[in-house]
């Protein structure tokens, strides 16, 4: 009968204990099952959400979130990463460089035209001749207006100009805000329309710095499939005021910033080109150039220096120091890379409309009959600035065509312009 009663008190002592553990739950298991939650979340970014890190990854172990298409999901508070570690070491989890690379290439890659191959191992550029020309080319080239929008009947009343000067390039300038990424449109069907072709340069108007690469994407491939190859990025970065932040304009940060945008370009279809120095009277801008070059080499993007362009400003009269100063740009790629690339330039004359006057009837001779092969261009600076909607006072002096819309005048420097 002993036996009997502690048989009965040894069976109901083990019924307490069970019961104690299925209220307390197996600690180890409730982890490894909170667990396979955490890589779950962690590893299904929106393709337009910030990327995971292994900071968010342990901040969203606890509290909610919002998988793609569902309703908010409670995750248990639990030390997420020490736990997948220890418990599932077989799980895989990207690492943040992956999915940053992956999201970026799915949001900002909208052309889906032929792709340009070049060598990604060496430097071996593009022949000239995958350079696209405009019909009868004659090298001689024009910078448009100072501002990202003009109206339609600005456009109507110069392109008969750019005719009449026998203007095969021009460069323009693009915006990327809201309210102009499209203000090109009409302008670019415009010349577009031209029976004698004119070739289209766009400068893309950004400080050196990080901008929306999924934006600047968008503008590239819609103007690429408009007939643009051309796309400048950034502009003087050997001054600081062309920084879009407090860092100091070095040769490495700004290769930093023009290899993600020349990426963005080079997907889309564009033509990437390597920003133009502000020339010094000290050389420090061809110091500036080298050094950004030989920077591009050390980082072995050949993928990109084999289907760049080089754009400069070569402000002055005909001096080495001057117009000529583009020989010495070349002379610095040849030196680093071994071979040149084409050269546009997208600014130049004496910064003063009345002063290039005097030297642009044989600037554009020049241009037209003895440039060398790799000098694709000279445009000078500028069409007009008021005339057509430009309220900065500075581009005045060196504005081509100054007035009203309704009473254009023409300065001296387009009649000699015409000479040639």
């Amino acid at each position: 009968m002993k036996q009997l009663w502690f048989a009965l008190g040894v069976t109901v002592l083990i019924l307490i204990m069970v019961s104690a553990m299925g209220v307390q739950g197996f600690p180890d298991r409730a982890n490894d099952t909170a667990g396979t939650i955490v890589p779950l979340v962690s590893t299904r970014p929106s393709p337009t959400a910030n990327p995971p890190t292994p900071s968010t990854m342990s901040q969203s172990a606890s509290g909610s979130s919002k998988p793609e298409g569902g309703a908010p999901v409670i995750v248990p508070t639990v030390t997420a990463i020490p736990v997948i570690t220890t418990t599932r070491p077989n799980v895989k989890t990207p690492t943040p460089v992956r999915v940053v690379v992956s999201a970026q290439k799915r949001s900002w890659v909208y052309y889906h035209g032929p792709a340009t191959y070049v060598r990604g191992d060496a430097f071996a550029p593009l022949p000239l001749a995958g350079f696209p020309r405009p019909a009868s080319d004659n090298g001689r080239g024009l910078h448009w207006f100072p501002t990202t929008f003009q109206t339609r009947a600005v456009v109507d009343r110069f392109i008969p100009e750019l005719t009449a000067l026998r203007i095969r390039w021009v460069v323009i300038l693009q915006g990327m805000d809201d309210w102009n990424m499209l203000a090109n449109d009409y302008l670019i069907d415009r010349l577009a329309e031209r029976a004698e072709g004119i070739a289209v340069v766009m400068r893309i108007d950004r400080q050196v710095g990080a901008m929306d690469w999924r934006r600047l994407g968008w503008i590239v491939a819609r103007y690429r499939e408009r007939g643009v190859r051309y796309f400048q990025i950034f502009n003087e970065p050997n001054l600081i005021e062309e920084w879009g932040n407090r860092e100091s304009p070095t040769p490495e940060r700004f290769v930093a910033y023009w290899i993600q945008a020349a990426e963005v370009i080079a997907a889309n279809g564009g033509f990437p080109g390597f920003a133009p120095m502000s020339p010094q009277p000290d050389d420090s801008d061809l110091a500036f150039f080298q050094a950004a070059l030989e920077e591009l080499k050390r980082l072995k993007r050949f993928d990109l220096a084999n289907q760049m362009w080089v754009s400069v400003h070569n402000y002055g009269d005909l001096t080495s120091d001057g117009f000529f100063r583009y020989r010495r740009y070349d002379a610095i790629t040849r030196d680093t890379f071994g071979g040149s690339l084409p050269i546009i330039m997208t600014e130049g004359g004496l910064a003063d409309a009345e002063k290039t006057a005097h030297a642009i009837a044989p600037m554009y001779r020049f241009i037209q009959n003895e440039r060398e092969p790799y000098l694709l261009a000279f445009a000078p600076w500028l069409i007009g600035n008021a005339v057509g909607g430009g309220h900065d006072p500075r581009w005045e002096g060196a504005a081509w065509f100054v007035g009203t819309l309704s009473q254009v005048r023409a300065r001296n420097v387009v009649e000699k312009a015409k000479i040639q």
